[in-house]
């Protein structure tokens, strides 16, 4: 970023950096700086190189779910298909292709409810379309999303088979691109990645994000509707991994399967693994939400207790959950 005034010193130069960036995006910028005398070092560095451009874009992306779009919105996706025709940096393109992704997976939550009567298999290849799309953004967060699908149109081994997947592609090394220890993350970064594969297919498979859900979501499962309420529902994918394997044992009447997806649940939110602090109070309301299911009423209380401790980023609903589970429990 330019720091200063521009002056007769130095426009030319800034013009001239401009305008590689124009004609070449960022490809032209890293032509423009390293000149052909230091293109060894260019080389040499080039890891490193791609390795913070990527973290640049991780830092600065700033995800805004809303609960319902609007034309300038449309806008935008008009404008991702021009640059993805027209601009010649991989990079561009790539950061392209993961807004588009990001936009399907908005869209197909805004769709009515996959079980909605009438014209059904049309809505049903829409869903497809912007859900498959919408699986290019991480490893995880959209094949999480399509889980929620099948498991709100009530296919719920179909649901149990994605999100084993997820499970087994999972790993402690991948990135949570909001959230990273900088010196952890990238060394093995820069150990997984070179600068034969785009971007693209890095983040698809070095990094994960949160699974966001829209206000009012069509792709919710029921049990969870309060959380999108008033507002857009971030959660960590093991998290959502789990609670979802945890539903939809119980609608299959699985206790010894139910239950060993909630003890799963209960230490990876317990051990912190791969949750960022922003996400831990919502994910322990998930886990509470999850006992209270089962029975486990006293346990769900201490759950919703817990969550309303986690300072400035406390969850939106544990505190009326926790006032409707002492009101069931006083009925007579």
């Amino acid at each position: 970023m330019f720091l200063g005034k521009i002056n007769s010193s130095n426009k030319h130069a800034i013009l001239v950096v401009l305008e590689s960036i124009q004609s070449g995006g960022i490809d032209g910028l890293i032509m423009n700086l390293f000149p052909t005398e230091n293109r060894s070092l260019l080389r040499i560095n080039v890891k490193s190189s791609l390795a913070m451009l990527d973290f640049l874009f991780y830092r600065t992306k700033v995800i805004s779910m809303r609960g319902s779009y609007t034309a300038k919105d449309y806008n935008k996706l008009a404008i991702i298909k021009y640059l993805l025709k027209s601009e010649s940096s991989t990079f561009i393109v790539d950061v392209c292709k993961y807004y588009y992704a990001e936009f399907n997976q908005v869209l197909a939550q805004q769709l009515p409810s996959p079980i909605t009567k009438g014209n059904w298999y049309n809505l049903q290849k829409y869903f497809h379309i912007l859900l498959q799309n919408g699986t290019k953004i991480d490893a995880v967060s959209g094949w999480l999303l399509y889980a929620s699908y099948y498991y709100v149109t009530g296919k719920f081994h179909i649901t149990l088979r994605l999100t084993d997947y997820v499970l087994s592609i999972w790993s402690p090394d991948m990135m949570l691109d909001s959230e990273y220890d900088w010196e952890l993350h990238t060394r093995r970064y820069r150990q997984n990645t070179h600068s034969t594969i785009t971007l693209n297919d890095r983040m698809k498979m070095y990094t994960i994000r949160d699974v966001i859900y829209t206000m009012n979501s069509s792709l919710i499962p029921k049990e969870l509707q309060l959380e999108v309420e008033t507002g857009a529902f971030f959660i960590p994918p093991i998290v959502m991994s789990h609670c979802l394997n945890f539903l939809s044992y119980h609608h299959l009447g699985d206790i010894v399967n139910r239950q060993k997806s909630l003890h799963d649940l209960h230490l990876t939110v317990k051990n912190r693994y791969s949750i960022s602090t922003s996400c831990l109070s919502d994910s322990i309301t998930i886990v509470g939400i999850c006992y209270e299911i089962s029975g486990a009423k006293d346990t769900a209380y201490q759950c919703y207790e817990e969550a309303l401790q986690m300072g400035c980023h406390f969850s939106r609903t544990a505190d009326i959950r926790k006032s409707k589970l002492l009101s069931n429990t006083f009925e007579f």
